[in-house]
C-alpha cells in the first residue's frame, strides 16, 4: 500500500509536523494562508529543538582512577598485591524547562594478576587479605533533577547520597564502586539560613556491585545560626535484609535520630587565617518494625582543634555505644574509610561497642598536602583494649585535573581484640576528573 504525497502531507499537517509540505505547482492545502511558510515551527518541533540544545549544551562527566593496593595481615599467608581501575563516564544536560538529566556509566576492573580476595563471604576461606573492589560494570547514576520550585530541587532516580560529614549515609567513594541509591530526594532552602532534606529510597547498589531492596527514609534539617556555625537534626529509618552479617540478628530494621553542632571561631590573637574548631554530636539507635529488640545503643562524639593557614590539628573522641555487650551501634551506610581508621578494621561495630580517640593533622605546601592520624580503640562495654592505628598520606596535584595520592595504614591489635590480627595497607592512586 502506498500513500500519495497529498495524503502524506495531510497526515503531517494533522500531526502538526509539516508547515511547507506542498510541492511547486501543487495547490496549497485548505486552511493555509499566504506567508505561512515563514511562520514559527509548531510546538513539538520547538520542544525538540530545545531538548537538543539542552543535550548539546550539557557537559561530560569523566573520572578515571587506577589504584595500586598492597595489604598484609598476620592471619593471612599471602599478600594482596594488585592494581584496580575505576572508570566513570556520563553526561549531564543543561536545564530543559527546569529539568536537568544526568546519566553515568561505571566500569571497575582488576588489572594484571588477581592476587587478592574481593569477596567478603570468602574472608576466612581465602589465603589473601580482603580488598572489596571486585570487577563491576553498569549504570552508576541515572536521575532527573527539577529546580522549578523556588529555592528547591527534586531529584528522582539512581543517585549519590552524602549527608553531613557522611557519618551515617555516604557513597563510600573510597571504594572503586561507590554506593548509590534508587529513589527521590527533595532539598529546600526556602526557610532563610536553613536547609531541609527529605528522601525516600527503595533500592541500593553496594560497593560490591550488588543490587538489593531496602526501605530508607531520610529527614534532615540544618540551620546556620551564625556564619561558620551549623546546627543539624536528623532521622534515618533503614530496613534492609542483607545487614544481618553485621549483628547475626534475623532482622536489623533500625532508626537513627540525633543532632550535631559544628563550627569555628576566629583566633584573632594568633593572626589571620587561624580558627578554633569544635564538633559535638549525639544520636540514638533503636529497632523499628520487626527489628530485633536488642537494637538499642547511643552514639556521641566530641572534638575540636585549631585550623591555621598551613593546615590544622585536632583531637576527637567518638563512642559507638553498646547494649550491655550484646549489640553495638551500627552504621551500615557510612563512609567506612573516613572513620575509625583507614585499615578498616571496624566497619562492623563489635557487640561491646567501640570507643575511638584520635589525633589528626593536616598541612599543605604549594601543590603538596600531607595528613596524619593516630587512633586508640577500646570497647564501650568492658573496657577492652582493641588496638591502635597510625595513618599517614599525601596528595600531590600533578595537573589541574590530575592528582596522585599515597596512603599507608598500620593497625596493631590490642589484648582485648577478638582476633590478634595486625594489618598494613598501602595505596597509590592516580585520579583524573574532567
Amino acid at each position: 500500500m502506498t500513500m500519495s504525497r497529498t495524503c502524506f502531507c495531510t497526515f503531517l499537517m494533522a500531526a502538526g509536523l509539516a508547515w511547507n509540505c506542498h510541492a511547486a505547482g501543487e495547490p496549497a492545502m485548505e486552511g493555509r494562508t499566504a506567508g505561512s511558510d515563514s511562520a514559527s515551527p509548531p510546538m513539538l518541533l520547538k520542544l525538540a529543538q530545545n531538548l537538543g540544545e539542552s543535550i548539546t549544551n550539557g557537559h561530560l562527566l569523566l573520572e578515571v582512577r587506577p589504584r595500586y593496593a598492597r595489604i598484609t595481615e598476620t592471619v593471612k599467608p599471602e599478600v594482596t598485591d594488585v592494581w584496580t581501575l575505576r572508570t566513570m563516564v556520563g553526561w549531564q544536560t543543561a536545564p530543559f524547562y527546569d529539568v536537568r538529566l544526568t546519566a553515568q556509566y561505571i566500569y571497575t576492573g582488576i588489572l594484571g594478576p588477581e592476587r587478592l580476595n574481593a569477596d567478603p563471604s570468602q574472608f576466612f576461606a581465602s589465603r589473601y587479605p580482603l580488598l572489596p573492589d571486585p570487577a563491576h560494570s553498569g549504570v552508576n547514576q541515572l536521575f532527573a533533577e527539577y529546580t522549578g520550585i523556588p529555592a528547591t530541587r527534586v531529584r528522582v532516580g539512581r543517585q549519590i547520597l552524602r549527608i553531613d560529614d557522611q557519618r551515617f549515609i555516604s557513597d563510600v567513594d573510597f571504594r572503586q564502586t561507590p554506593q548509590v541509591f534508587d529513589g527521590a530526594t527533595l532539598v529546600t532552602n526556602i526557610v532563610p539560613e536553613t536547609e531541609i532534606q527529605l528522601g525516600e529510597y527503595r533500592r541500593k547498589r553496594g560497593v560490591l556491585g550488588d543490587l538489593g531492596q531496602l526501605r530508607l527514609h531520610i529527614l534532615h534539617a540544618a540551620w546556620n545560626p551564625l556564619p561558620g556555625h551549623t546546627v543539624a537534626a536528623y532521622g534515618y529509618w533503614h530496613d534492609e535484609a542483607n545487614t544481618g552479617a553485621q549483628t547475626g540478628f534475623a532482622n536489623n530494621a533500625q532508626r537513627i535520630t540525633g543532632a550535631h553542632a559544628e563550627g569555628g571561631f576566629d583566633l584573632a590573637m594568633a593572626g589571620e587565617g587561624w580558627h578554633w574548631m569544635y564538633y559535638l554530636a549525639y544520636a540514638r539507635q533503636n529497632a523499628i518494625a520487626d527489628g530485633d529488640a536488642r537494637i538499642r545503643a547511643d552514639y556521641w562524639r566530641l572534638g575540636g582543634g585549631v585550623a591555621a593557614p598551613w593546615g590544622g590539628v585536632r583531637i576527637d573522641h567518638e563512642v559507638k555505644g553498646s547494649a550491655t555487650g550484646v549489640y553495638g551501634f551500627q552504621t551500615p551506610l557510612t563512609d567506612y574509610y573516613a572513620f575509625n581508621g583507614w585499615a578498616l578494621q571496624y566497619t562492623t561495630t563489635p557487640p561491646q561497642g567501640l570507643r575511638d580517640t584520635w589525633i589528626s593533622a593536616r598541612g599543605h605546601v604549594d601543590k603538596l598536602e600531607g595528613f596524619f592520624e593516630v587512633h586508640r580503640f577500646r570497647s564501650d562495654f568492658g573496657g577492652l583494649a582493641l588496638g591502635r592505628e597510625v595513618d599517614v598520606g599525601a596528595i600531590y596535584t600533578l595537573l589541574r585535573n590530575l592528582q596522585v595520592k599515597l596512603q599507608h595504614a598500620r593497625f596493631t591489635a590490642g589484648s582485648g581484640a577478638r582476633s590478634k590480627n595486625d594489618v598494613e595497607k598501602t595505596w597509590l592512586a592516580f585520579t583524573y576528573i574532567y
